[in-house]
């Protein structure tokens, strides 16, 4: 492996425009956010070193052999983030496969080039607004003073609109205009058109831009002509060990990718992970997931992500069952989705892997969803076993393989509860609850993923399956400021319990989205009125969200809080069969 005479910038670019350079299946994909790419583009303006790169020169006769990819260039986080494969014809000549420095490289291709779609906060992930697309701009008239974050540079990933919005202090530049850019008559003219002329920085920036990607060779890099592909895989994993660490899960990508023969295993992980993401209101489920579910589906013995399970036999193994697999996985999270569950509420990935085992083991299809007692059996062991602390974290690959074991050694085919639950407590991470547990989980907050799971719990009438439920505030927080409980009338000592109060499970309901956005900052009597003119149906929704006897005003709202948890902890005590102050089964050794 010999060190070569480093190149410029606009040299790498012009290789991977020109498909000269690709990237092999065992490279992992763009992890580097909008923050990284600026970060970089400001290193290499004040001329700090970038770190070397490792490339593969691939023969032809071994290009053939291996999967490979091309670089992405304009990322999108729903739509466009998988980079896409790359033929190789059995005319091409020598390959260069990047085995270090893709992230840089990719950094270096989408700011010059292409452009990046993250989702804005807050929205849901089909809205078409919440992706916008994004370009690397530079101000040419930031005072290049290096700020808190150690930026001297202003490179910023902003839409198009926003960057034509100027004033003394802003002029934003494309950078991928510096691509096209000769050399300084076309700056000095650039510059002149732009009305900046009168000023030194704006040309000074440019040049530095223009000599950093044109004229300074600051891709260093080390060249493998190897073409045994042990020995390239081993400085793979050694030279890729620092920065991003590769998770176990883009290894066994990489090896099933070069073991599948039948499928192509990375398009085929990724298109289940972004199909079972996209189902009801959405998930955030990942690789690893998947991967996992591929380990404990196909009943390997090891599910542990270790290297050594990631053998020919596992991954032919998992191949040959992966149409069942994908469709179990898929009916478990279609379930799961039912229940009114999305990536906002779902506060463990793990709980599904049992469920689709369940489906996967006894080959179910639709005919799942029409056993209503079933249902309810799943549905009340994945919520008890997502209220309760400590269940999914931590190591579990133990507990799935006995999970596993129960569930196969199981009697019919309804789901085995009972059996499950008995391995869990063996594991330490039995369902049963004392009371101290349910105190507890009546002091849960808003902002807490168990909120909703504990609602649905205590008022199961709520239809879920075909309403999207939103975890609401019975007394608004709008409505609860120091100030605004000080003008009600709220006694001073008493408003800072009011305050801590306001986001406990207490004083939460599960309202239909559109009725919950109505519903706005008003008072729970004042809208009863609003929503339910008719007596008898507020009576009904009263009754039924267990609210009791509902203040006129703000200021009963203690006594309110404090009546409703009373009879939310006697209502819990029921349904998880707690006694006061007894844990509800015993916990085996």
């Amino acid at each position: 492996m010999a060190f070569q005479t480093p190149i410029t910038i606009k040299e790498v670019i012009g290789n991977i425009d020109d498909r000269r350079y690709t990237l092999p299946a065992i490279q992992r994909e763009l992890v580097w956010r909008p923050y990284q790419i600026e970060r970089l583009f400001d290193s290499l303006m004040r001329g700090y070193p970038i770190g070397s790169f490792l490339f593969w020169r691939v023969k032809p006769e071994s290009a053939r052999k291996y999967k490979f990819y091309d670089f992405v260039l304009n990322y999108h986080e729903r739509d466009a983030r998988h980079n896409q494969p790359r033929p190789v014809t059995h005319t091409e000549s020598d390959l260069i496969a990047v085995l270090d420095g893709q992230q840089r490289l990719t950094a270096l291709n989408i700011g010059l080039r292409g452009s990046y779609a993250s989702k804005l906060p807050r929205l849901w992930w089909n809205n078409p607004n919440a992706y916008p697309k994004l370009r690397l701009y530079l101000n040419l008239l930031a005072n290049q003073q290096e700020n808190e974050d150690g930026i001297r540079y202003e490179f910023k990933f902003m839409n198009d609109r926003d960057a034509k919005e100027r004033n003394e202090k802003t002029y934003w530049y494309r950078v991928g205009d510096i691509h096209k850019v000769d050399g300084a008559a076309d700056l000095f003219r650039f510059v002149l058109d732009a009305g900046l002329s009168d000023r030194e920085a704006p040309f000074n920036i440019l040049t530095e831009l223009h000599d950093v990607v044109h004229k300074e060779r600051v891709i260093s890099f080390y060249e493998e002509q190897e073409q045994d592909i042990d020995k390239v895989l081993n400085i793979f994993v050694r030279t890729n060990s620092g920065g991003t660490q590769l998770s176990y899960s883009d290894i066994l990508m990489s090896i099933a990718t070069a073991q599948w023969d039948k499928i192509n295993a990375r398009e085929e992980i990724h298109g289940l992970v972004d199909g079972i993401n996209q189902i009801g209101h959405g998930f955030s489920f990942d690789k690893d997931f998947v991967l996992k579910a591929g380990l404990m589906l196909s009943d390997i013995n090891n599910i542990g992500f270790k290297a050594t399970n990631f053998n020919t036999a596992n991954m032919n193994k998992i191949q040959d069952e992966w149409g069942g697999i994908k469709a179990s996985v898929y009916r478990a999270i279609e379930l799961v989705a039912g229940f009114g569950y999305s990536s906002i509420t779902l506060a463990s990935s793990n709980v599904v892997l049992p469920i689709a085992y369940y489906i996967h083991h006894n080959r179910f299809g639709s005919e799942l969803f029409k056993n209503a007692n079933n249902l309810e059996v799943i549905k009340h062991w994945l919520i008890r076993s997502l209220i309760k602390r400590g269940v999914w974290g931590g190591a579990t690959d133990s507990l799935f393989v006995a999970i596993r074991s129960a569930i196969k050694e199981s009697v019919g085919n309804d789901f085995p509860s009972d059996s499950i639950e008995s391995v869990m407590r063996r594991f330490g991470r039995g369902l049963a609850f004392d009371d101290e547990e349910l105190e507890d989980l009546l002091d849960v907050q808003y902002s807490d993923r168990r909120a909703y799971g504990l609602l649905t719990l205590l008022y199961p009438f709520i239809d879920v399956k075909t309403n999207q439920f939103h975890v609401d505030h019975v007394f608004p927080r709008a409505q609860m400021t120091a100030s605004k409980l000080r003008g009600a009338g709220v006694a001073e000592d008493d408003i800072q319990t009011f305050l801590d109060r306001v986001n406990r499970i207490a004083n939460l309901q599960l309202l239909p989205g559109i009725v919950n956005q109505e519903k706005s900052a008003k008072l729970p009597s004042e809208w009863l009125c609003v929503e339910y003119p008719d007596q008898r149906s507020a009576k009904e929704h009263v009754s039924l969200h267990n609210l009791g006897d509902l203040p006129e005003d703000i200021t009963g709202f203690n006594d309110f809080y404090e009546a409703r948890r009373e009879r939310m902890l006697a209502r819990l005590r029921g349904i998880l069969g707690v006694r006061s102050g007894v844990v509800s089964e015993p916990e085996e050794g």
